[in-house]
């Protein structure tokens, strides 16, 4: 089976049709979608909603999960916590129930043929897993949750291919919220990621989209902390 992969689209239209537009090209036999579809962007109705129409099996992730069930500001020690705070809260009062409905039938984790999917972890939605887990972290999560020999996560928003002992753990990188360093700061960059999987073939996909359409749609939906959110983006 032909597999494309995608998540984190974070209410990134834009980055989400160029995805999709992407996608229909390489004519895969099914779509996975790792969760977080709408926290965060100017568009988060429309992400879920389109979401919605291609049918596809969805992974709830953990701002998809803060949708659901919002909770307290709590400071995390970063020089953001607030703004993106803000901007979630933003996003949460957008939805209508429709949309809400549509969060409540995401899934912890996703079982097709030899694969489990999942957002962070198949333990936890917030749990990262990536180049650096320790591998007895990952035989501990193997030994409960299954011995598929792909597994496929989220989150991190960076792309990964790792192999070990005979299995494979893969993350598509990010739809929405792609990012780099560029000289002493990380920006968001307007370059969708995601993945094909074609029996034991991967390939990661990028793909540019306009960063000033994202910026205009910051401006123009009026997203809390307007100027200092729309200045985060940089064209990828």
């Amino acid at each position: 089976m032909r597999l494309a992969v995608f998540g984190d689209i974070h209410g990134n239209l834009p980055a989400f049709e160029a995805t999709l537009n992407d996608i229909r090209g390489q004519s895969p036999d099914a779509l996975l979608c790792l969760g977080d579809v709408a926290a965060m962007g100017a568009w988060p109705r429309e992400c879920i909603q389109l979401l919605a129409s291609l049918g596809c099996p969805v992974v709830l992730g953990n701002a998809d999960e803060d949708m659901l069930n919002p909770r307290p500001f709590e400071p995390r020690g970063f020089p953001d916590d607030q703004e993106i705070y803000d901007l979630d809260k933003w996003g949460r009062e957008q939805l209508t129930a429709a949309e809400l409905e549509h969060l409540r039938g995401y899934r912890d984790t996703v079982e097709l043929p030899g694969l489990l999917a999942f957002h962070g972890s198949p333990e936890s939605c917030r749990e990262s897993i990536g180049a650096t887990t320790a591998e007895e972290r990952l035989a501990g999560l193997r030994a409960k949750f299954g011995q598929q020999a792909i597994w496929v996560g989220g989150h991190t928003h960076s792309p990964l291919l790792r192999s070990l002992d005979g299995w494979r753990l893969l993350n598509p990188g990010s739809v929405g919220l792609a990012y780099e360093k560029r000289g002493d700061r990380y920006v968001n960059i307007s370059r969708a990621e995601y993945l094909i999987l074609d029996g034991d073939r991967v390939q990661f996909r990028r793909i540019a989209y306009d960063v000033n359409t994202v910026q205009a749609g910051i401006l123009d939906r009026k997203m809390p902390h307007t100027e200092w959110w729309a200045g985060e983006w940089a064209s990828g």
